[in-house]
């Protein structure tokens, strides 16, 4: 899979080009990522999708710097209980 970036999102297109989930995003201000919702799209449950576009807003995060608030509840759970995405967590 390969991962997109888009307005105010990032997205997976598996090998044939179709989209298999996103994590859309607000930027707040230069420090801050708020995610907002991540969804994987039919037929995609169970191949990790979620994870990967964490893991995309991480490096992002990393990149630029910027720390991530998830408000989505999804993001929320899985990096508060990841300690590989504590370095890019809000506190």
């Amino acid at each position: 899979m390969e991962l997109k970036q888009g307005e105010d999102r990032l997205y997976l297109l598996n090998e044939e080009g179709m989209e298999a989930g996103e994590i859309i995003y607000e930027e707040l201000g230069n420090e801050l990522l708020l995610i907002k919702h991540t969804y994987t799209h039919d037929g995609f449950q169970g191949q990790g999708v979620g994870k990967k576009l964490l893991n995309g807003m991480a490096d992002k995060a990393r990149t630029e710097g910027k720390k991530i608030r998830p408000i989505c509840e999804f993001a929320k759970a899985v990096m508060e209980k990841n300690e590989v995405y504590h370095d890019v967590l809000e506190k």
